[in-house]
């Protein structure tokens, strides 16, 4: 009767053991499935806990006033983030250009600023007329001559000289000379334009630079010229010694001089032995020819030995053409030579011509 009733007890533990695990089991079960049922029932989640959007969030489309407040801050700075996006691109093209065109128009700036504008305000301090003398000294290098434009300068040299000149000097100034004194007057702005003044007495030749433009338009009212120390006395003995020691041109030869002196080119206008520069008044002589309206000017006047030469510029002031009287001069004259024997009309191109009047005196002893 014992074993029976000792198997019955450790059968019933068992059960329960088994029913209890059983209950543990539904009730760990049932507490998952709660709480698998919970987390799916939560409602929307929170915007940080939110899928995320593909783009950046400084990208992404916000709210009107949201925008306006960030927008700075993203579409005004490119820091290279987003080099690859198309708006990013964008936006660093915008800046460089930006810069370039700045630039651009600075270099414009520049070259539309023409050089007289960006100097205008030097040229308006400057005075528009400066009284006094400027002096010079000629030392073989030329000589720099400053003109205003349309005002008149004077240019004043050590003696009587002939000048040699450009051709169609006519065109930007206007050249006289009387006596020893250059009157230039520059009628539009130009380069540097070469003239020389030769001396009369010694045949010495000063080269003159002419220049006008707006650095020149305070130059002063007179310029005088001097030569350097020695180099007049050294060339006058020279030249003495020289024609103590060659003979004496004939007529001829004097003519031939004094023609190539007027007008042959500057290259060939050069001295010749046994013959020297003597000084004549550049004014012009009233009566020298008879019965013609005429103008005569003497240009200059040369001596070997005791023969002298003076070369006159005679102009016809008529409005007929002109035979020149060589027979109505009025003088003790030698030997007379005119270049050309007759003058054309007033204001044509061969009114003007030279003649060449040889006595045994000075020029204005002859008369």
């Amino acid at each position: 009767m014992t074993q029976p009733s000792r198997f019955r007890l450790i059968q019933r533990p068992s059960q329960t053991a088994l029913t209890l695990a059983m209950g543990l089991v539904s009730c760990i079960a049932f507490s998952a499935f709660a709480q698998v049922h919970d987390l799916g029932t939560v409602g929307a989640a929170p915007e940080l806990i939110g899928t995320a959007p593909v783009n950046p969030p400084m990208v992404a489309a916000a709210p009107a006033a949201a925008s306006a407040k960030s927008a700075p801050m993203v579409g005004d700075l490119d820091l290279g983030q987003n080099m690859g996006e198309a708006t990013s691109g964008k936006a660093a093209a915008a800046a460089v250009a930006g810069v370039a065109r700045k630039a651009a128009q600075e270099a414009e700036q520049g070259r539309s600023a023409s050089p007289n504008a960006r100097k205008k305000p030097v040229i308006n301090a400057l005075p528009a007329h400066r009284e006094g003398v400027e002096r010079a000294v000629f030392a073989r290098l030329p000589v720099r001559v400053g003109l205003p434009v349309k005002r008149e300068r004077l240019i004043t040299l050590p003696s009587p000289a002939v000048l040699h000149v450009p051709s169609d000097i006519e065109a930007v100034a206007r050249v006289e000379a009387i006596d020893r004194t250059i009157y230039v007057t520059a009628l539009v702005p130009f380069t540097s334009i070469r003239i020389v003044a030769e001396l009369i007495e010694g045949g010495q030749q000063i080269p003159l630079d002419l220049v006008a433009n707006a650095q020149t338009a305070a130059a002063s009212q007179e310029l005088e010229i001097f030569i350097e120390r020695g180099r007049g006395t050294a060339a006058e003995a020279q030249a003495a010694a020289t024609a103590d020691e060659t003979p004496a041109a004939d007529m001829v030869e004097l003519t031939r001089f004094a023609s190539r002196m007027l007008y042959a080119p500057r290259r060939l206008a050069v001295g010749q032995p046994g013959v020297s520069q003597v000084q004549v008044s550049n004014r012009p002589v009233v009566g020298l020819v008879r019965g013609a309206l005429v103008e005569t000017v003497p240009m200059g006047q040369w001596r070997s030995a005791g023969l002298y030469v003076t070369a006159v510029r005679i102009t016809n002031k008529s409005k007929q053409p002109l035979e020149i009287p060589l027979d109505n001069l009025r003088g003790k004259w030698i030997a007379v030579t005119a270049q050309h024997g007759r003058l054309g009309a007033a204001g044509s191109e061969t009114d003007t011509s030279a003649l060449y009047l040889i006595c045994d005196r000075a020029f204005d002893a002859c008369l």
